[in-house]
């Protein structure tokens, strides 16, 4: 699958500024990626103008998720034990 560049001059940006019906012909034409890339720059948008912080500038020892904990992985056996108890009487 080609990927369209689409050049943007500043210049034209900053003159007249695109509605959503203008942009969505253009955004359906993006490659895979760079919507995702989009909607990562979307997202960081939102949260720096409501002042909020991104999971990636939160600390790490504070963001550690399950799959880190030991304590996590006991909860989970247990529960894996108890529902191959249940199904299989």
């Amino acid at each position: 699958m080609q990927t369209k560049n689409f050049k943007v001059d500043e210049t034209q940006l900053s003159k007249k500024l695109m509605s959503l019906p203008e942009l969505v012909p253009l955004l359906k034409e993006l490659s895979h990626s760079d919507k995702l890339l989009l909607l990562h720059f979307l997202v960081t948008e939102l949260l720096r103008e409501s002042n909020l912080v991104s999971l990636d500038a939160q600390d790490k020892v504070g963001s550690q998720g399950l799959h880190d904990s030991f304590e996590a992985s006991a909860v989970l056996a247990k529960a894996l034990a108890e529902e191959k108890m249940v199904t299989q009487g």
